[in-house]
């Protein structure tokens, strides 16, 4: 009985805690919640300025970014292509809600057989600054979609002299055709499967930005 006695009080000693060791399970219990805290702090703040740097526009959400020194309007989006699902990347230079050029005609829908052609009459949009970037950005955007990309030029007299195709509407019925001519108003023209893109006060980026998103908003229209 004794030894039994003994044998308890040993097992009560080696299991009782002392004030110091209370003391710092304590200050271990206030360390781990407030990590915990301020997780959860980072987390709402996270969460909270991202909607800051968010915007929608028709149904699609842009996110403002940064590449490099540049701010950009990001926007991302999956599609289906014989079987592979690609994933693109739309990245403009202004903010959608501003592109305020007007579209008259029916919706922008490519069919992915037919070749799409680029003719861009250049004569009066060569000193515009963003005229290279315009271009090679909508040519890209198609591309990157999976549709057959080529250029030209309207003017058939140009067109020979600079050896490019002379591409219009006419003469490619059987083709997509996107013309980019300079004229009074900037606006998105829309015949069939002609696409006129006319540019005023050098609006070439701010036209053909918004050719970009309009094709987008019109594509999820069937989709849905």
């Amino acid at each position: 009985m004794v030894r039994k006695s003994v044998q308890k009080k040993v097992k009560k000693r080696l299991f009782r805690k002392t004030k110091g060791e209370r003391k710092i399970e304590k200050e271990l219990l206030w360390i781990v919640g407030f990590i915990a805290f301020l997780v959860i702090i980072f987390l709402v703040a996270s969460s909270i300025f991202k909607g800051f740097n968010q915007i929608e526009y028709e149904g699609l959400i842009f996110t403002k970014e940064r590449l490099g020194e540049i701010p950009v309007y990001h926007y991302s989006y999956y599609f289906e292509n014989k079987g592979v699902i690609i994933k693109y990347n739309l990245y403009l230079r202004n903010d959608p809600r501003t592109l305020d050029v007007p579209v008259e005609g029916k919706d922008i829908i490519f069919d992915r057989g037919k070749r799409v052609y680029i003719s861009v009459n250049a004569s009066g949009l060569q000193q515009c600054p963003y005229s290279v970037l315009a271009v090679a950005d909508l040519a890209s955007f198609l591309s990157d979609n999976q549709f057959n990309v080529k250029g030209g030029d309207p003017g058939f007299f140009e067109a020979g002299a600079k050896r490019q195709e002379w591409v219009t509407c006419e003469n490619k019925p059987g083709n997509v055709v996107i013309l980019i001519v300079e004229g009074k108003e900037t606006k998105i023209t829309i015949n069939n499967n002609c696409y006129e893109i006319t540019v005023a006060n050098c609006e070439i980026l701010e036209a053909t930005e918004k050719f970009r998103v309009q094709s987008i908003i019109d594509a999820k229209k069937f989709e849905e």
